[in-house]
């Protein structure tokens, strides 16, 4: 816990350059869709990456913001909150205009559960 203490600074930059590898990734044309084969049912991969992408982003976050007690102020939950749902929907929207992409409804619950476990997670460990 010592180490998220005294790299607040290192914290914040990783959550703004997570930010930035997020909106180049989601907005790139023609993304390859990644699927594993078990017992003849084909699964998404991707909903695992998107999940993965916006839990890891909560995770900064909280590193980011939080005190010695592993505490962040309600207010800078809400606003992450409304933040990264904002975020996570306007790049799936997007797609939508972008060549080989589309809108995907799961791909967005995959992102909100990412933020949502991402918060709460880290929490329950720690307690």
């Amino acid at each position: 816990m010592e180490f998220v203490l005294k790299n607040k600074k290192l914290f914040a930059l990783a959550f703004w350059i997570w930010i930035a590898v997020i909106l180049y990734f989601t907005l790139i044309p023609n993304s390859p869709k990644l699927n594993i084969d078990i017992k003849n049912q084909s699964f998404r991969l991707d909903y695992i990456l998107h999940f993965l992408v916006y839990f890891s982003l909560a995770i900064l976050y909280l590193f980011w913001k939080a005190d010695k007690y592993f505490k962040v102020k309600s207010k800078h939950l809400v606003y992450f909150l409304i933040g990264a749902l904002i975020l996570s929907g306007i790049s799936e929207y997007a797609q939508t205009y972008i060549p080989g992409r589309t809108f995907n409804p799961i791909d967005f619950y995959s992102n909100i559960a990412g933020i949502v476990i991402g918060i709460i997670a880290p929490k329950l460990v720690l307690k």
